[in-house]
């Protein structure tokens, strides 16, 4: 049974790269997919498919258009990435360059709450 297993699931996954281009709503669909998970260049807070910017619809004729020509997903955003830097990502990785947008709110809550807190612990403390 588990011999099969592979065969099963090569049948079951979509294909990573299709012969045919995309079209009409498998296009429309992969064009928003991709659209939402960049940032606008132009647009404050607003990804690629939510912006009415003239930007963000150049954006989507270019995703668009890379997807008929065949490229993958993965291909397109790092175009993009290359073209407009790591500040096309909506959501930026963790990595060595965006350290500090991740930690630095932590880093201010924390000291915002040690701040607070820092009173009600010095009295505990010097009542005993």
């Amino acid at each position: 049974m588990l011999k099969y297993l592979p065969l099963v699931l090569a049948l079951l996954t979509p294909p990573l790269f299709s012969a045919e281009p995309l079209s009409g709503v498998e296009l429309h669909r992969a064009v928003n997919a991709i659209a939402a998970d960049l940032r606008c260049p132009s647009s404050v807070n607003l990804n690629v498919l939510e912006s009415e910017a003239p930007i963000a619809y150049e954006l989507k004729g270019q995703i668009a258009e890379q997807l008929n020509q065949g490229k993958s997903r993965r291909q397109i955003i790092d175009f993009l990435v290359q073209r407009y830097g790591e500040q096309i990502h909506y959501q930026p990785a963790l990595n060595a360059g965006t350290a500090m947008l991740w930690l630095l709110p932590l880093l201010l809550v924390t000291t915002i709450l040690l701040i607070l807190m820092w009173p009600l612990l010095r009295r505990r403390h010097t009542q005993h």
